[in-house]
Order: structure tokens, then sequence, then C-alpha cells
């Protein structure tokens, strides 16, 4: 099995989602307002915002690049 780069696109989300489970954690870093925007938008859907979201993607964003590099376009 060859791994392919992945798209540009692939690694902005992955640093975007990592970004925002980043700040949501708030281990590191906090970032008020992108905190309280993601969690208006969120609370739309019905997706509760916590520590456990906030891993999830903090998760999510290697897996995408690693799925985005043995997965031929995405």
């Amino acid at each position: 099995m060859k791994p392919n780069p992945p798209y540009m696109a692939t690694v902005v989300i992955a640093v975007v989602l990592m970004l925002i489970g980043l700040s949501l954690d708030g281990t590191l870093f906090a970032i008020a307002a992108l905190n309280d925007v993601v969690a208006n938008v969120l609370s739309t859907v019905g997706i509760a915002v916590g520590q456990g979201f906030a891993r999830l993607l903090i998760v999510a964003s290697p897996t995408l690049l690693i799925v985005g590099s043995l997965v031929r376009g995405l």
C-alpha cells in the first residue's frame, strides 16, 4: 500500500477541527469567541458541546489525515 498525500482541503479541515477541539477543551488555550460561536451553532442542531465533544474533534483531526492519505480522492 502506497500512501498518497492528502488534498489541501483535507489538511485545512483537519487543522480547523484540531483548533476548535483544543479551544473547546481549554487545556492549552481557549478562544472565547470561537467557543461561543461553536456552542451556539451546535446547540441549534442539538449537539451538546463539552469536553467529550472537544476530545472527539481532537481525535478526528489526525484520523481524517490518515484516511485522507490512504483513500484516493479524499
